[in-house]
């Protein structure tokens, strides 16, 4: 609900497209990074002035912020922001293209005049730099769809890894590879910058899992332990936490108030 009520569901896609659905639960994860980050103001503010409040969350109001700019531009002129169809892109530069071995590339370059040059040589097309259709910013705006075309075809070509290496050779260009889930486990970044770990759970054995965005030089994040199994800690938290005896516990397991943790899923 989240996800529909924010208007994110039409930043995908174009305006050719319905609202497209986000996989993940998005506005769940959104909303917990926002009341973590609330709540460590709380805090602070409270070391500092020593005055409790109230911290208040919404996956709307979280959602929103995820698209400040977005949101902020409608405000400021009134009307939507909405993707431009791939074919028909503003700026060819940045925009993605499927190369010949099926896997995409994306090209970010949205100050396009300063890598124009470049990457007409470096992708060997220097008889299109000064082409009246595609001289300057604004003219390969008006012909982005021809000009989308034309690279569409060239990229279509070679396999990925030529290209990005043709890229990388050919000068200060600012692309990357354009990943699905599966690729990103194995993305050599995301393995190097411990986004992806290993962890021995005790149930499951070996496995990987999603490590932390944040990283902090003297305090390193580290996995504490596994998620629980279901009712694995109700025996600890009714007597540490709620006072109850042993004898009351086993009672509330047996009348099956509450989930033992021998007990099946």
């Amino acid at each position: 609900m989240g996800l529909a009520r924010s208007g994110i569901m039409n930043a995908v896609g174009s305006t050719e497209t319905p609202p497209t659905r986000i996989a993940g639960g998005i506005a769940d994860q959104m909303g917990a990074i926002m009341l973590a980050y609330g709540i460590l103001a709380a805090i602070i503010d409270r070391e500092r002035h020593g005055t409790g409040q109230k911290v208040d969350i919404s996956h709307l109001g979280s959602m929103m912020h995820l698209q400040g700019v977005n949101v902020q531009a409608t405000l400021a002129m009134g009307k939507s922001l909405y993707q431009s169809a791939r074919h028909q892109p503003p700026n060819p530069l940045w925009n993605h293209y499927e190369c010949g071995d099926g896997k995409w590339i994306c090209l970010g370059m949205i100050e396009a005049h300063r890598y124009w040059h470049d990457f007409c040589f470096a992708m060997g097309i220097s008889h299109l730099e000064h082409d009246p259709r595609f001289k300057d910013n604004a003219s390969r705006s008006d012909n982005g769809e021809e000009l989308t075309g034309i690279l569409d075809d060239l990229f279509a070509s070679r396999p990925r890894e030529e290209w990005m290496k043709i890229l990388s050779d050919g000068g200060d260009f600012i692309y990357t590879v354009v990943n699905d889930l599966t690729d990103l486990t194995e993305d050599v970044q995301a393995l190097l910058n411990d986004y992806i770990i290993d962890y021995d759970h005790p149930v499951h054995g070996p496995m990987k899992v999603a490590g932390y965005p944040v990283q902090f030089s003297e305090n390193p994040c580290t996995i504490q332990r596994h998620a629980p199994e279901l009712g694995e800690h109700s025996h600890e938290i009714l007597s540490r936490f709620c006072g109850y005896n042993d004898s009351e516990i086993e009672e509330l397991f047996r009348e099956k108030v509450i989930v033992s943790p021998k007990s099946p899923v």
